[in-house]
């Protein structure tokens, strides 16, 4: 009995073997891309990712880009902040292989858009999943718990890029990049409603402006710190600060004085274009990481007017 047994095991082998072999083509069917689709040159995919949903509209429309979190309140959709632009559009959903942790796909995101960030957020800071999936995206296969998504939104040499991730309650992660190209320059754009913000709220972060770790300003920010001037005119004989606010896993007393120093930097960018006997004055402070908000460390400049806020 035990020898006939035996003499079936190599059978059952070869058997898997063809199962396995059988299976194979389906397996690397169901990971192709979908017809016609390919990544944006400018943001790879995950490793092994594969395509389900790609959407280009090569002409340009009105479209929206978001930089805040989403909320429902009852059925109406609240956004805080988005851009509205003319913009060309790529629209691309990805499936993640199984298997893989959500942290591994949320750092691959953050690596390639982290440094140009306007926004981020994870988690249930991010808002409501329903709302991204359906109202925002169109893709209910998006939906999933609150507590495992995760967006940001960049500004990468002039294209406006975003990641929404994912991972539902079956496991599976999915993750949706849109990237549009404005007909009109992005930092143009993306501080438009800049001196409506800090008149309405008493103060507005700087969109497009990222410093870097060490309190140092890119040239492409500082440059679009000059190109504001001009608007803050509108606060004459006003006191503005510029803050800058910076993350990170230094000390804090060596944060505080590293966004000291950026807060000057910023300030004299600002400054170069306003007459100091007409225009506001412009104090520098350095918040490093004491002040941070529920979008997440994002490092950033921001204008307060606290002669706004005392109003209210």
């Amino acid at each position: 009995m035990v020898a006939a047994f035996t003499n079936l095991i190599p059978r059952f082998k070869r058997m898997g073997r063809c199962l396995l072999l059988a299976l194979v083509p389906s397996l690397v069917a169901a990971a192709s891309d979908v017809p016609g689709a390919a990544d944006h040159p400018g943001l790879d995919r995950f490793p092994r990712a594969w395509i389900i949903a790609y959407e280009r509209q090569d002409e340009f429309a009105p479209r929206e880009f978001i930089v805040s979190a989403v909320e429902k309140i009852r059925r109406e959709l609240r956004i805080e902040r988005k851009l509205r632009l003319d913009a060309t559009a790529v629209r691309i959903t990805y499936q993640i292989p199984a298997g893989v942790p959500l942290s591994e796909v949320i750092a691959h995101y953050e690596r390639a858009l982290g440094s140009e960030a306007l926004f981020s957020c994870r988690g249930r800071d991010c808002g409501r999943s329903n709302g991204w999936a359906n109202q925002v995206f169109g893709q209910a296969i998006l939906y999933g718990p609150e507590a495992n998504q995760f967006y940001i939104a960049a500004d990468v040499g002039g294209q406006l890029m975003s990641a929404y991730v994912i991972e539902r309650g079956n496991r599976r992660i999915y993750a949706h990049v849109e990237i549009l190209h404005p007909r009109q320059a992005v930092e143009a754009v993306t501080n438009a409603e800049l001196n409506q913000e800090l008149a309405g709220n008493g103060f507005a972060a700087v969109a497009g402006v990222r410093p870097r770790r060490d309190g140092s300003i890119p040239d492409a920010g500082l440059e679009t710190l000059r190109g504001l001037s001009a608007r803050l005119r509108i606060f004459e004989r006003l006191t503005l600060h510029v803050v800058c606010h910076l993350y990170g896993p230094e000390d804090t007393a060596l944060l505080l004085e590293r966004s000291a120093a950026c807060a000057q930097t910023a300030r004299d960018a600002l400054g170069e274009g306003i007459d100091t006997s007409a225009g506001p004055s412009l104090i520098p402070f350095g918040a490093g990481p004491l002040l941070p908000r529920a979008g997440g460390a994002v490092p950033r400049i921001e204008l307060v007017l606290p002669h706004r806020q005392q109003r209210d």
